[in-house]
Formats: structure tokens, sequence, C-alpha cells
């Protein structure tokens, strides 16, 4: 980033602080925490306490894709990248949010077209938001081949989606179009307090090395009055 930029950036994150305008678009991480059928609940296992012990000390244990995470190419191709080599301007800048809760299935490229893609960060907010996720839904809201050809040829570089998966039952194709390309891939945000607007995305996942997803804390920015 230029000194202009990182300037800017830090004048919007002291008005928003101050405005009280911070969206925190992440899922809770516990032992509860909805993941793939196939993964293993996560375990947070309290390994000295107070008063007993003289500190708090807690032991994690989930996957790479366990709760709001981002999704490296190197998931599916072997010679992309890591998520600790993802450049950062992926996941932090003005980003936009697409309203698609109209949709009861499937989001297909007819439903995207009515849609205006301004920005290289799309999140796609969809019914998936409003489940209170105390289980996987096997009919959550997915998102058509079709679709991410469109969304990947408009120059999206970072799609956010609102459920564990773009897609159901274990498949990839999905993933495929845009891993692909290298475009980046953040999942299972709650996007049910946002609007159909631009925000400024602020996403860091943990610099986990040579791997194929971690764990993140994403929030929105609203600049708009």
């Amino acid at each position: 980033m230029g000194s202009n930029t990182i300037t800017t950036l830090g004048k919007v994150l002291s008005s928003a602080f101050t405005a009280g305008k911070i969206i925190d678009i992440s899922m809770e991480l516990n032992e509860r925490t909805v993941v793939w059928t196939a993964d293993p609940q996560p375990k947070l296992t309290p390994v000295c306490r107070q008063p007993e012990a003289d500190c708090n000390f807690t032991w994690l244990d989930f996957g790479a894709h366990a709760g709001t995470h981002i999704d490296a190419p190197f998931y599916l191709f072997k010679d992309k990248w890591t998520c600790d080599q993802i450049p950062l301007n992926r996941m932090i800048g003005p980003c936009q949010v697409i309203d698609l809760t109209n949709v009861d299935d499937e989001i297909t490229e007819e439903d995207l077209s009515l849609k205006s893609i301004e920005h290289p960060i799309i999140l796609l907010k969809t019914r998936n938001s409003f489940d209170p996720m105390t289980a996987y839904n096997p009919k959550h809201i997915v998102l058509s081949v079709k679709g991410a050809e469109y969304l990947a040829e408009r120059g999206v570089t970072t799609l956010g989606y609102d459920y564990q998966s773009f897609e159901r039952d274990g498949k990839n194709n999905v993933h495929h179009v845009f891993l692909s390309r290298s475009i980046t891939l953040l999942d299972n945000l709650r996007l049910a307090d946002t609007e159909e607007k631009e925000y400024l995305l602020v996403c860091l996942p943990v610099k986990v090395t040579g791997i194929d997803g971690a764990p993140a804390r994403a929030i929105l920015i609203d600049e708009q009055p």
C-alpha cells in the first residue's frame, strides 16, 4: 500500500471506531460451531484454569476450514498460493455486498446479471445468513457453476459467502472455477446485519504457513452516513 492509501485507511478506521459503524461478519468458533459433515467438531480444551492454576490456558483443536475462514488456491491446486501467500490487499479494501436473499435454492447467472458488480471484492448475502446454525443444513443456498463463471469473468478477485461451502454434497466444481483462477474465497460469513451497498472489508486470516486455509476474523466498516 502507498502512503496515501495507508493515511486514508487510518482515517476511515478512526472514524468508524468513533461512530460505531463496524459490523462483525465472523462466525463464533467454539465446540458448537457447525462444520462440514465429515469434519470433527472443534475442541477447546481447558489445560489450566484459575484459581487452581496461575493462569487460564486453552488448547485449540479444529480444522483449517472451521468457522469463518479463507480457502486458498492450494486447497485444490498444489502449485498455487497457500493461505499465507495470498496478498493482504485481497482481504482489505472496498467491497460490495450483493443481496440475493430472494433466491430460495441456487444462485444463477441470471440472478447475478441483475446486479451491478463494481468491486473486485464481492460478498454474497443469502438466506444462509439467517440460518441459526444449530446443525448443518443440506439444503443451504448454493451458487451455480455458471454463476461462478459469471463472477470470475467480471474481475472478482475475492468472493465471500455465508455458508461452509458454495455447493452441496462435497462437490468442488464451483471451488474449481474460482481457485483455478487464484480467486480468494472467504467462507462462513454472517451477513444478516448488512445492506446491499459498499463497505470497507478488513479480514485477517491467521498466518498459518503452507496450508490450504485458515480461520479469519472479518469485519465491515460502513463509511456511508
